[in-house]
């Protein structure tokens, strides 16, 4: 595609071509019948069924720049290879590492034996949304953590996390994400401060539940002061995954939501930047 020939040849053909065509209205309009007859066949009732349902979709994940924070801080860089102007496309090429911006986990990231992204089962990145709210907890202690209790708690008013959830924590965090200091929350010690889960959660719900994934809207599935990585250890050995800094949870508190997880899938892979979006 960056051959210099062909490069020339699309530029050509992007300042050619006409905006509409009378070919492209009948190309269009022949697709358009052809929708309209699988329609009322039936074929798609089920399909839309399922989209009258679904009532609003949020976006659950931070524009990734070259400025988000990184536990690492390794940050993105990012370059316009090509313009429209000067050569008839555009393209950028970007290099971050695996965990930059809002970002999965997967298995292998702290398992030699763990499945890697692009062997993990699609299936596990669609499921039932659960958030559980932290935030008062987080106000008093930045290195508060999503305890069994709270777990729990969610159920008393909610009902058993059903089968196949992703389980988010919302803890207020996101409100710093464009400061990266006040995001990593360095302490006198040198460590992290920020919320996560707590082990004790992992622990129930790999015992009790049937729990496909979790997610928060910190740098980490472990409470940034942790020096040992216990969540990761033991929810990504079990063969689960985790999405970190997660946006926009409140949007989706109180509500039912399907949350699909889409992530590229990259040879290899120990996970990578996602798009996660919630259908309310």
């Amino acid at each position: 595609m960056c051959n210099h020939h062909v490069m020339k040849i699309v530029h050509e053909r992007v300042q050619n071509q006409p905006k509409f065509s009378r070919r492209n209205f009948l190309r269009a309009a022949g697709i358009t019948s052809a929708g309209f007859a699988v329609a009322s066949s039936g074929l798609l009732k089920p399909r839309l069924a399922f989209a009258q349902e679904v009532s609003e979709v949020i976006d659950l994940t931070h524009v990734l720049t070259p400025t988000v924070p990184t536990f690492t801080n390794d940050q993105p860089t990012v370059e316009t290879v090509v313009t429209v102007e000067n050569d008839g496309y555009y393209i950028q090429r970007w290099s971050f590492n695996e965990h930059s911006g809002t970002h999965m986990d997967g298995p292998a990231h702290f398992s030699t034996s763990g499945d890697t992204i692009d062997n993990v089962p699609v299936s596990m990145f669609v499921g039932p949304a659960v958030v559980v709210d932290i935030s008062a907890k987080v106000t008093e202690n930045a290195d508060a953590a999503v305890s069994a209790d709270d777990l729990m708690a969610w159920e008393a008013e909610n009902g058993e996390i059903p089968a196949g959830a992703i389980v988010f924590m919302y803890s207020g965090w996101e409100s710093r994400w464009n400061d990266t200091a006040a995001f990593q929350n360095t302490g006198d010690d040198g460590l992290f401060h920020f919320p996560a889960f707590g082990i004790d959660a992992i622990e129930f719900m790999l015992a009790e539940r049937n729990v496909n994934g979790i997610g928060v809207d910190t740098m980490s599935l472990d409470i940034g002061s942790s020096a040992t990585f216990d969540v990761h250890v033991t929810w990504l050995g079990a063969g689960k995954f985790g999405v970190e800094n997660v946006a926009n949870l409140q949007s989706i508190m109180g509500k039912q939501a399907m949350v699909v997880v889409g992530i590229p899938r990259f040879q290899a892979g120990s996970g990578g930047p996602c798009r996660v979006m919630a259908m309310v």
